[in-house]
């Protein structure tokens, strides 16, 4: 038998952990069979491709189709995977040539069932939904077809893990990898429609996750960055009280040469007293990414997030005052249903006075099956745009400033890429994948282990 094979990861770093296990779940044949992973999905080895899909909003689906039908048209065999899958347009699927197999969620039997087919499957597509369809018809398909596969995996543990599974951790060259600690949300965000794609929160046990994290060191991972819809949520739908902390300090226990940090981060479960504990932690990288999504009570009220705006400020003031190094990453939403001028000024006084590392800032558009949706008094274009684009300028002048201040300082960094010329890094204090990169000129350095910054791009000692 012979199965070459590559991947494509679209969006998410959760999907991308799931995309891992179905990875090693095809490997683990390769001792018996003519299995191989190419790395490239356009490689003429490469036969199958599996493409992992997001539904969030309508730039993901649009980039999932277009994906799909790129791969499609050069005649890779398509193994459809993730979010995208729950909610297919069944047109736009039959009208594929490739498409060998859909996997709902993480279906291990399908994948292996894979490996065992030397013709093209025939595809069902009764269950998957057209997206375009009336909004209250489509609302209850949607949702009968989604409880359908809730109720078949309501009894297993978070992510459908067996004690013999294992992962290809594809980003192991570099140094770090991904440790899921819970699995989907409920929130309940006005926004967003995670909940009724991916159903209710459900953690994982601490000694499964100290289990895999143990395993991730030993496999000379260095950078362990825990994620979830929520993280510090974590526990809440089983003990009614959050207990990020106790996990926390169950890996700060382990006796090996690594460092953590802490994605996707909501600031109304986590107090002072928290982040004291957090800065006494020696393995804890202080990359506090808090989506915020805005700062005024009436935005935030419409988005169904309750969090005291007070408990913000303090929050943010204490990180400041008592973390020596940090990196404050944040996400709002632009022209949220009723933000009036006043809660624009707000968020962009906001912006102003905490100096942000990073913002990703969204415009907002109604989603299907989005609670906000529904929402009356929407924003015109024009304003909207206008508002957009004075907070981009602010964000903008802020970078700015920061590069200059960062002028001869020292940073602990990670090298990315290299060729004849130029170094990438990465800083220690930057994500991998979604933070910039600083580029070094080979010519400049001068010692092996230390950089110091030279405008924003170039670094030199």
């Amino acid at each position: 038998m012979k199965f070459h094979f590559s991947s494509v990861n679209l969006w998410c770093n959760k999907n991308l952990v799931d995309l891992e296990f179905i990875i090693w779940e095809v490997l683990k044949y390769s001792q018996d069979y003519d299995i191989q992973y190419v790395e490239n999905p356009e490689d003429n080895e490469t036969e199958f491709v599996f493409i992992n899909t997001c539904w969030f909003l309508s730039t993901s689906r649009e980039e999932a189709e277009n994906t799909i039908k790129y791969y499609n048209d050069i005649w890779k065999k398509i193994i459809l995977i993730g979010c995208y899958v729950q909610v297919a347009d069944k047109i736009f699927l039959n009208s594929l040539n490739n498409l060998y197999k859909i996997i709902p969620f993480l279906d291990y039997n399908s994948v292996n069932e894979i490996l065992w087919i030397n013709t093209k499957t025939s595809i069902n597509t009764d269950s998957l939904k057209n997206i375009w369809l009336a909004a209250k018809l489509w609302e209850k398909k949607l949702e009968a077809y989604l409880d359908e596969i809730k109720s078949s995996q309501i009894s297993k543990k978070a992510f459908i893990w067996k004690w013999d599974e294992v992962r290809a951790y594809i980003n192991a060259p570099y140094w770090y990898e991904y440790l899921k600690i819970a699995e989907w949300c409920d929130n309940n965000c006005t926004f967003c429609i995670i909940p009724k794609i991916r159903w209710k929160q459900k953690s994982r046990p601490i000694e499964d996750i100290i289990t895999e994290a143990k395993v991730m060191i030993s496999s000379w991972i260095r950078e362990i960055i825990l994620i979830a819809q929520d993280t510090t949520r974590y526990w809440v739908d089983i003990y009614w009280q959050p207990k990020l902390i106790e996990l926390l300090e169950e890996l700060e226990k382990l006796d090996w040469d690594f460092k953590f940090r802490l994605l996707y981060m909501y600031p109304d479960n986590i107090s002072l007293s928290h982040l004291a504990k957090l800065k006494s932690y020696k393995k804890f990288i202080p990359y506090f990414d808090i989506p915020f999504q805005h700062i005024s009570k009436n935005v935030l009220k419409n988005m169904w997030r309750y969090y005291d705006t007070e408990s913000i400020f303090n929050f943010l003031d204490y990180i400041k005052s008592n973390f020596q190094t940090y990196f404050l990453r944040t996400a709002f939403i632009i022209w949220f249903p009723w933000e009036s001028d006043d809660d624009f000024r707000e968020l962009l006084d906001f912006v102003k006075k905490y100096k942000f590392d990073w913002v990703a800032l969204f415009e907002y558009h109604d989603e299907p099956l989005a609670t906000s949706s529904k929402l009356p008094n929407k924003i015109e274009s024009k304003l909207a745009l206008s508002r957009i684009k004075e907070l981009d300028e602010l964000i903008n002048q802020i970078y700015d400033e920061k590069i200059r201040n960062d002028k001869w300082k020292i940073f602990e960094w990670i090298i990315e890429w290299i060729n004849w010329k130029n170094i990438l890094v990465r800083r220690e204090s930057r994500a991998p994948e979604i933070d910039e990169l600083d580029i070094v000129n080979k010519k400049q350095i001068i010692t092996k282990w230390e950089l110091e910054i030279w405008g924003s791009v170039e670094f030199k000692i």
